[in-house]
Formats: structure tokens, C-alpha cells, sequence
């Protein structure tokens, strides 16, 4: 399973609502060339010579049919998104606090030394980040752990056997690690630990899991401190950690198709938001095509807010709206004669 990560937006607050920023995961079962000859169709029809094209230099009949290629290929889209016109620098700072807090919550109830420490550390971390930062690693964090959640039981159920490895690949913005990739190795996976106990990920009964069994507990390793200090029966857990770290890089975009491929797809989210398309439904029904149903039938894009008032322009409803209509749904339907 490849997973491409890339971002549309720089996550500044805004003076002004209705400024959208996204950060997109594109999960596909499919060998790179297949990515490559739907990219190079749509650098044809565009007449681009370059290595790497942007939405800005799409017509938006070209960027269409380009949606509908990807659809015909098995993947699935996952986003995040945030107004940074709601994110005013107060309201960041609050949200950075609490959420530093949240982490020591359970730190007196830690066995061992080293893990008080360890929460002790990464709270630190979390207080000391840029607003601008704090919200898009905190966008970031909640893609993984959405994209976890829900691709698992996606193709858990149309195939199974590409689950037996997971290779994210992330945009790279510079030759050295920036203070964002460096944040985002060292506190993703204890933030999506601590996810994990208040929402353990799921699995179907009855279903084929035998081909990710790499990355579920096994008896020898389920984490004793889950059900002596949390009460967590963890038989037959998926053990997140290892899925994000089992094969994790950041890369120069131009080198990967799938992470321009998830480049394009985060602009146009982000420009469907804004309601910048001409026939902006059919871009959000195109969009919500790739996306993957959530539970009781919330958005498939996760809408996140640091205040109350998530959504208020008209044109950002319908395009939700669309997305919920056209997106694929969770469970498999049988076939039926």
C-alpha cells in the first residue's frame, strides 16, 4: 500500500473566513507507471514540458477528466482541512495549550519512569511550536490517523493482500529536514498512540487480516499498562505505530508521480472550498468520487476547527455536501443476481 502526503496552503492565519488550507493522503494498491501514464495524459493536454505541474497551470475541463482517470484506478482519498480565517493566533495558542495539557493527562498513571518522561518531553514539544506550525502538524496528524482508520477496513474487503506493507511518502520542501518534518517524526507517533487508546482502530470479524499480521499485537507484545492502568482489551489490535513507521520518507516531489498526484488533489480540495471552480458541484462530486464514506455518514473530508463555526460559506456546504453524496461507500456491497 502506498500512501502520498502533500499539503496546499502554508496554514498562516487569515484575516479573513472562507481561506482554506488541506492537507491530502492519496492511498493507492497501483504500481507507480499506472499513476505516471494518468499524470502524462494530463501534462499532454496541457502541452507541459515540465517535470512538475501545478493546478494553476490546468484548464479546468483537463483538471476533470483527470479526476475521472484517477477514479477508475484503485485508490482512495483522504483529507484535512482547516479555515485559517477561523484560526485566528489566540485561538491557536489556546488550542496549543490544551492539547499540550491533554498529553500529560494519564502521566501519573504511567509504570514506568522512562514513559513519564517521555509525555513530559513531547508536551514540551508541542507547547514550544509555532502557530503556524502547531496547526498543520495538528491537521498532519489527524490525516494519518483518519487515513489509518479507514483504509484498513477499505481495503481490508477489496484487497486484502495489499496491506501487507505500508510506504508513505511525504513532500519534502527542502534538501534538509525542515522544523515541521523534524516535529512530525518525533511527536506523530505518540500523538496518534494517545489517539488510539480513546479510539482503538477497528477491525471486521470475519475478514481477511492475515496479510498485515506484521502489524497487529501479537501475544508477547500487547501493551500490558492498556489493560491494567485503562481497563483496553488489545486481542487482535492493530498496532498504529508500526504502520507509520514501518517505511517512512520525505521526498522531493518531483521524484515521486503519486505525490504530485496528491499535490493536485490537495489544491483542488482546497479550491473547492473556496468555491474557486467555475462548475464547482461537478469538482466536488468528482473529488468526493475518490474519497472514502465516514462513520453515520460525516463528511469524508475531516473539516477541522480550533473554534466553533467550522463552516459557514454557502459554497463550502454544497461542495461537503457533494463530497458525502458522491464519496465511496465503507462496506462492500455483495453481488446480487
Amino acid at each position: 500500500m502506498n500512501i502520498f502526503i502533500d499539503e496546499s496552503g502554508s496554514f498562516v492565519s487569515a484575516p479573513r473566513r472562507g481561506t482554506w488550507n488541506a492537507v491530502a493522503a492519496f492511498v493507492s494498491s497501483e504500481p507507480d507507471r499506472k499513476l505516471k501514464t494518468v499524470l502524462n495524459k494530463l501534462k499532454r493536454r496541457c502541452r507541459d514540458n515540465f517535470s512538475e505541474i501545478k493546478l494553476k497551470d490546468i484548464d479546468e475541463s483537463d483538471y476533470f477528466q483527470f479526476l475521472q482517470e484517477i477514479a477508475a484506478l484503485e485508490g482512495a482519498l483522504f483529507c484535512t482541512a482547516t479555515d485559517a480565517g477561523c484560526n485566528d493566533l489566540d485561538t491557536l495558542k489556546r488550542h496549543q495549550e490544551q492539547q499540550a495539557e491533554a498529553v500529560l493527562t494519564h502521566v501519573d498513571k504511567m509504570k514506568y519512569e522512562g514513559g513519564r518522561e517521555a509525555l513530559q518531553i513531547l508536551s514540551k514539544q508541542l507547547a514550544n511550536l509555532s502557530p503556524q506550525l502547531y496547526a498543520q502538524l495538528y491537521c498532519q496528524v489527524h490525516l494519518i490517523n483518519d487515513t489509518v482508520s479507514r483504509m484498513i477496513p477499505f481495503f481490508v474487503q477489496r484487497n486484502p493482500r495489499t496491506l501487507s506493507m505500508f510506504r508513505w511518502r511525504v513532500d519534502q520542501k527542502n534538501t534538509s529536514k525542515t522544523e515541521l518534518e523534524e516535529a512530525f517524526e518525533k511527536i506523530t507517533p505518540a500523538l496518534l498512540q494517545t489517539m488510539s487508546i480513546d479510539k482503538p482502530l477497528i477491525m471486521i470479524r470475519g475478514l481477511d487480516y492475515s496479510y498485515m499480521a506484521d502489524f497487529i499485537f501479537k501475544d508477547d507484545e500487547t501493551p500490558e499498562y492498556l489493560s491494567e492502568v485503562y481497563g483496553i482489551n488489545v486481542e487482535s489490535s492493530i498496532n498504529i505505530q508500526k504502520i507509520i513507521r514501518a517505511d517512512m520518507k520525505f521526498i522531493d516531489s518531483k521524484e515521486s508521480v503519486g505525490i504530485q498526484v496528491a499535490d493536485l488533489l490537495a489544491s483542488g480540495i482546497r479550491r473547492c472550498l473556496r468555491g474557486g471552480f467555475q462548475k464547482n458541484d461537478k469538482a466536488a462530486s468528482l473529488l468526493g468520487r475518490l474519497m472514502v464514506q465516514a462513520v453515520q455518514n460525516r463528511p469524508p473530508l475531516n473539516l477541522i476547527g480550533f473554534k466553533d463555526g467550522v463552516v459557514e460559506e454557502e459554497h463550502t456546504r454544497n461542495a461537503v455536501k457533494n463530497m458525502i453524496m458522491s464519496c465511496q461507500p465503507m462496506m462492500k456491497r455483495a453481488n446480487t443476481r
